[in-house]
């Protein structure tokens, strides 16, 4: 495909550069090999059609490929040696370039704009990447980098070139709730995991985290009430009140649960008067009465 002469595409400094191979260590494939690479790429990204061909964006930005996916999505594949530093930069220049220059972009690829509503996918091509260059990129992978690592299948009747997507490993969260409980002594902790079980049963939107020292429970992100440790036991405060409570024994525990289930009936009324979907429950005193029918009770005799 033509690039467009429009005055935008040239303030974006669209431009062709030469498929030269001036050093030995160049990733790029010569052009015998290009036709490979083309077609192991669009066995990983389906309906791809590639529009164009080493494109210099500005400076020392250059795609080796331009390619519109089956939805229409905008493919910019660089093919490069994956322990360089600059990898990262590379792909948040190449990025940033396309969106500042929408329109010219879009004129250039000859479409009215981006008919899939997706950002453009910068794709790396490499014969391998360094551990560290994929944890750089790792937050922008998948939805705005694509890493591709090249790789060859040989035998006795033929070889073929795939690609091989990296996936970004995704750092393991840590438990702070749990880091929390063990640091207790293993009464405290017993306390501590009693309040936890209890206050998820009141209710499933109440949430409990840990941060540092304290312990805490929210209820529709209104707090309720938090724990921290403390000599011989824990100590515990509702949220907005003063009054801070020491649990130092199973009594002083259950006191405690009694006055945030309290608190929490508040939070509820109060979250409930904002939310037309949550049903409203009143509850009616009634006298004394049997909880069983006569005949019930004249079976158990």
């Amino acid at each position: 495909m033509t690039p467009s002469k429009d005055s935008a595409s040239d303030r974006a400094n669209i431009t062709k550069v030469p498929r030269v191979r001036e050093a030995a260590a160049d990733p790029r494939p010569e052009l015998e090999a290009s036709a490979e690479l083309e077609a192991s790429l669009a066995r990983v990204f389906e309906g791809l059609e590639i529009v164009d061909r080493d494109l210099q964006l500005g400076g020392k930005l250059v795609v080796d490929l331009v390619g519109l996916d089956g939805a229409g999505r905008t493919i910019l594949a660089l093919i490069v040696n994956g322990d360089e530093d600059s990898l990262a930069l590379q792909a948040l220049d190449t990025l940033a370039w396309v969106n500042t220059y929408q329109d010219a972009w879009a004129s250039y690829l000859g479409q009215g704009g981006q008919s899939s509503g997706e950002d453009p996918l910068v794709v790396f091509i490499a014969d391998k990447f360094e551990t560290r260059q994929v944890e750089r990129m790792g937050p922008l992978i998948p939805a705005s980098i694509a890493l591709l690592q090249r790789c060859r299948l040989e035998s006795e009747r033929s070889s073929g070139m795939y690609l091989q997507a990296i996936v970004a490993e995704t750092p393991e969260v840590e438990d702070t709730r749990e880091k929390f409980l063990t640091s207790l002594a293993e009464t405290p902790r017993q306390w501590a995991r009693d309040l936890v079980l209890r206050f998820n049963r009141m209710d499933e939107e109440v949430e409990c985290r840990a941060s540092g020292e304290v312990l805490g429970w929210r209820y529709r992100g209104l707090p309720l009430c938090s724990v921290r440790p403390a000599e011989g036991g824990l100590e515990a405060q509702i949220c907005g009140s003063d009054s801070e409570f020491t649990i130092t024994e199973e009594g002083h525990l259950e006191a405690f649960v009694d006055e945030v289930q309290k608190f929490y009936l508040e939070a509820f009324e109060q979250a409930g008067a904002d939310d037309p979907d949550l049903p409203r429950v009143e509850l009616q005193p009634t006298g004394p009465q049997p909880h069983l029918s006569a005949e019930e009770l004249k079976a158990f005799r």
